[in-house]
């Protein structure tokens, strides 16, 4: 968002328009989406305070300015009042049965990932699979403007960073290969992740993934949430996330401190059972939002 909050106002280029969201590429390449009050939360999401029923942002029509805190489009003028943090949360401990049970109710829910063999890349044995092998099986794999490898990939990335990374050569592998290898949006979206930055469904799945005392009430909810989210970006980074902890618990249980990705701490509760296996008022043209480096996608997608 720098080029947005300290930048001189200069163009800027629409990638894509929706009712719920338009999204910008700035003249440093950094990308930016306005969302309304109902789309889904962008890590580098502006958010306005008006719905897409009142006002559907692709319909907004003119050249686009952006700068000094300022997002102009055409006639309307759009500024930033206030920046909020979208870090997921860090130090997490991975609850082995909380895992079980999130994946057992993805599977037994028809959420399966998009193609088979993607997710093997990141279960697999770091040591035989290099991370630029994992990146290139995995990067702009699926349509949309959020490829379904790219969030399973982020979904992973953000899981790493809570339940802590000792190494950070996938990080780095994503951040130089995404921007020629994806669509904008999805290589700013992967940068976020890299930065352990995530829409606020993510960071409660991972929460509800950790800890001793995870209940599967709330298990149920922050799944249910979160692959509510686009059309499938919300199932493939819930994929990502319940990876990414699989792992974390499989290191430590093994009590192996690996130069790999990803580190955490196995926990064990009764709380979670052994899977069975049988509106306000705008001035006219002057909107104010307020910054939520926080969601996905919205629809469609």
């Amino acid at each position: 968002m720098r080029d947005l909050i300290r930048g001189e106002v200069r163009p800027a280029v629409v990638l894509d328009a929706f009712p719920t969201a338009l999204y910008l590429r700035l003249a440093g390449g950094e990308v930016i989406a306005l969302l309304t009050r109902d789309a889904v939360l962008l890590p580098l999401g502006l958010r306005l305070s008006t719905h897409s029923a009142d006002h559907p942002l692709d319909r907004w029509a003119g050249a686009v300015r952006v700068g000094s805190s300022q997002v102009q489009v055409g006639d309307w003028s759009v500024r930033l009042t206030r920046v909020v943090s979208v870090q997921v949360p860090e130090n997490l401990e991975p609850n082995c049965r909380a895992i079980e049970y999130a994946s057992h109710t993805l599977g037994r829910s028809g959420q399966v990932e998009p193609r088979p063999g993607l997710l093997e890349v990141l279960l697999g044995d770091q040591h035989v699979l290099a991370p630029a092998s994992v990146v290139d099986r995995l990067l702009g794999v699926g349509p949309g403007l959020t490829p379904s490898g790219d969030d399973i990939l982020a979904g992973f990335l953000v899981g790493a960073w809570s339940f802590g990374l000792v190494d950070d050569r996938l990080r780095t592998v994503v951040l130089e290969a995404a921007p020629a290898g994806t669509t904008d949006l999805s290589a700013a979206l992967l940068r976020c992740a890299c930065r352990g930055e995530a829409i606020p469904q993510v960071s409660a799945l991972l929460s509800a993934l950790s800890g001793a005392t995870a209940r599967a009430r709330g298990l149920d909810d922050a799944l249910l949430k979160l692959c509510r989210v686009g059309h499938s970006s919300g199932v493939s980074m819930a994929l990502g996330v319940v990876a990414a902890a699989k792992v974390a618990a499989r290191v430590r249980r093994k009590a192996e401190l690996r130069p790999v990705w990803q580190l955490g701490a196995e926990t064990d509760s009764e709380a979670i059972p052994h899977v069975d296996r049988s509106h306000g008022q705008h001035k006219a043209n002057d909107l104010s939002f307020v910054e939520v480096p926080g969601e996905v996608i919205p629809q469609p997608i």
